[in-house]
């Protein structure tokens, strides 16, 4: 990932607590001419140094985060700077949760099963007007249908549990079968996709709509 030069796009500073997730988000903004990231962080202490230290335009934050309220998080961040536009990012999007966020001053607050576009659309000035944004109301989130390779249900569940950070050996010992038969998914699953290593493989697949920001498996190996 490339560090942001200075002047360039619209500055972003993005919370995320998956790492890959987190990385996979970063490197799809990388992507983008007319942004440009000014880091990437966990937890809500970091967010709120990351801000005083880079001043960004947009902050990306979990409104769902454990062990923090996000919209309470993002009144301080406003309060603090109030040029600042924050874009929340939640599984469960309902009227009690808008209602809030909009109270805390954020922006727009977006399903996380809309998947990347859906990101995108938000933190561009036209996003609110998207099906997959909530501007205002409440309302039912919408899947970005897969557009990529077709990936088997194993090699997807893989492909999730990297995403949740977990490593060869935890994979293993969750799905149930061998650390060589899962590093044989992922050689699969790199080609499939075009990629390297893992923090590539996560943000070319929510790009293309097959991995949503914030999925996870359950010890069942279900999503």
């Amino acid at each position: 990932m490339r560090q942001p030069e200075v002047g360039v796009g619209v500055r972003v500073v993005i919370q995320e607590r998956q790492r890959f997730f987190r990385e996979g988000l970063w490197m799809v903004l990388d992507d983008e001419p007319d942004f440009a990231v000014a880091g990437a962080v966990e937890t809500a202490g970091d967010l709120t140094r990351m801000c005083d230290t880079h001043r960004p335009d947009i902050v990306l934050l979990e409104l769902d985060a454990d062990g923090w309220d996000g919209c309470r998080l993002a009144a301080a961040l406003r309060k603090r700077h109030r040029a600042l536009r924050v874009v929340g990012m939640s599984d469960v999007v309902d009227a009690a949760l808008v209602r809030r966020a909009y109270q805390a001053g954020v922006r727009s607050v977006v399903p996380r099963s809309g998947g990347v576009n859906a990101v995108l659309q938000a933190l561009r000035p036209a996003g609110g007007r998207s099906q997959q944004v909530v501007p205002l109301a409440s309302s039912k989130p919408t899947r970005v249908a897969a557009s990529g390779p077709r990936l088997t249900p194993r090699e997807l569940d893989v492909l999730r549990l990297v995403g949740a950070g977990n490593t060869t050996r935890e994979i293993s010992e969750r799905l149930g079968i061998s650390a060589k038969t899962v590093e044989n998914h992922k050689q699969r699953m790199f080609s499939k996709l075009e990629v390297q290593n893992q923090a590539h493989a996560v943000a070319v697949a929510m790009r293309q709509g097959i991995l949503s920001p914030g999925t996870a498996l359950d010890g069942t190996g279900r999503a």
